[in-house]
């Protein structure tokens, strides 16, 4: 799945949780400052993420993400481990 495609996803699981309109998401948006999301946002944001696509984000890796970018390179990341165990 390209980058942009998850973006748009993300885009849209950020404003069914938050219920807030966002303008298109830059890689380098902070999750805090950015989109003023708190603690509880970004949990029910990740729930939503991984029921969408089928797969675990671990909290040691919640801990390091700070924007935007870091959601999609931990989903490009996670996606495509999962599309190879799948193939196995």
């Amino acid at each position: 799945m390209e980058r942009t495609q998850l973006s748009a996803i993300v885009l849209d699981l950020l404003e069914k949780e938050t219920g807030e309109t966002y303008d298109a998401l830059e890689d380098s948006t902070t999750l805090n400052e950015g989109l003023g999301l708190d603690s509880l946002d970004m949990a029910g944001l990740i729930l939503h993420i991984e029921s969408h696509f089928g797969i675990q984000i671990e909290t040691e890796l919640l801990d390091e993400i700070k924007n935007v970018g870091q959601i999609l390179d931990t989903l490009e990341d996670k996606i495509a481990l999962k599309e190879g165990k799948n193939a196995a």
